[in-house]
């Protein structure tokens, strides 16, 4: 928080309050876990090749919470239904992309063939 006049005129010093302010970045640091002082972080790779955070000043691991889903869903656990779309159907490729407009994709696709000399668009 900050603190503020309001109201501010030549005869009346205002009123002052408390006013929410923006918590800055650099305010913010971990907790180390040897001796529970805040900490610089450094990011390392361990020797199983996991990403990790490690106290600038201790060299400690910190650990990253976990986090409970709020629908309480546990990836891990997941079973896929019969409804779910299957992982092969998800990796085919069902689209070529190409240089054409959508207008002309669809009438290439439906065997209509444009005579008349398209004019030039601008996109900017």
């Amino acid at each position: 928080t900050h603190y503020r006049y309001i109201g501010k005129t030549d005869e009346y010093r205002g009123t002052y309050v408390a006013s929410e302010a923006p918590l800055l970045l650099t305010d913010v640091a971990l907790v180390d876990p040897a001796d529970r002082q805040p900490t610089a972080v450094e990011w390392r790779f361990t020797e199983e090749g996991e990403k990790v955070r490690v106290s600038a000043r201790t060299g400690r691991i910190i650990p990253r919470p976990v986090f409970q889903r709020r629908d309480g869903i546990v990836p891990e656990q997941w079973k896929d239904g019969p409804k779910d779309t299957s992982v092969d159907d998800t990796l085919d490729a069902t689209y070529t992309p190409s240089l054409s407009t959508f207008e002309e994709e669809v009438a290439e696709k439906m065997g209509i063939r444009e005579n008349a000399a398209r004019r030039r668009t601008f996109w900017y």
